[in-house]
């Protein structure tokens, strides 16, 4: 019974230095997370050079600002018949009609020819 009463004082008297540390921990990080704070101006300072918006503007009336092989798709994800290699940037393939995945894949560009779309970068679909 001694053994017993002896480690249940000693677990209290663990349980209330951790308490303690831990409590002086917490006190410590909070003075130090103060000061950083000081150091940061806040709000943020807005930066006196302003954006100039990007020059180069996707036209609404299908026509090209500079000359290119593709075209864009429309609302429905078809290409024109034009225009029937469909390309997909996050893949970075290109897939031609007959294809396994070709009425599947909703395209970002629509060219008219497999070299177009390889000069841009673009590979070949296995399937």
């Amino acid at each position: 019974m001694r053994i017993i009463r002896k480690i249940l004082k000693l677990a209290v008297i663990a349980a209330i230095v951790g308490a303690l540390a831990s409590w002086f921990r917490s006190r410590s990080s909070e003075e130090t997370e103060g000061e950083e704070e000081e150091d940061l101006p806040w709000p943020p300072i807005a930066s006196s050079v302003e954006e100039a918006p990007s020059q180069v503007v996707e036209p609404n009336d299908g026509s090209a600002i500079e000359p290119r092989e593709w075209i864009v798709c429309d609302g429905n994800g078809n290409c024109p018949t034009t225009h029937s290699i469909k390309a997909k940037d996050s893949s970075g393939l290109y897939h031609v009609p007959g294809g396994t995945l070709y009425e599947r894949t909703i395209p970002d560009r629509c060219y008219m020819t497999t070299d177009a779309a390889e000069a841009d970068g673009y590979r070949p679909s296995r399937r």
